[in-house]
């Protein structure tokens, strides 16, 4: 019994903001959130969350695909900049 339920774990998506924990200090969200989705800081938050005015609210595959898109775009745009120095 014990090995199904590790099994249904490991097999459900991680949550956006639980794969984002190794870099969610560093980037500017609000930036983000504008420039990327054109929404605000908090429509951004409350996808990390989860969870909008008590209602569950996660990212679509569209919003992950944009997301995944923007930060490599970011990466990009540092990458350039630190090899210019």
């Amino acid at each position: 019994m014990e090995a199904i339920v590790m099994d249904r774990r490991m097999h459900q998506k991680a949550s956006v903001r639980e794969v984002l924990n190794d870099v969610y200090e560093e980037v500017n969200w609000a930036y983000l959130a504008k420039n990327y989705f054109g929404k605000s800081r908090s429509w951004l938050y409350h996808k990390f969350s989860g969870m909008n005015n008590g209602v569950a609210d996660d990212f679509s595959d569209v919003d992950r695909d944009r997301l995944k898109n923007a930060l490599k775009d970011i990466a990009q745009r540092v990458n350039a900049v630190a090899d210019r120095l």
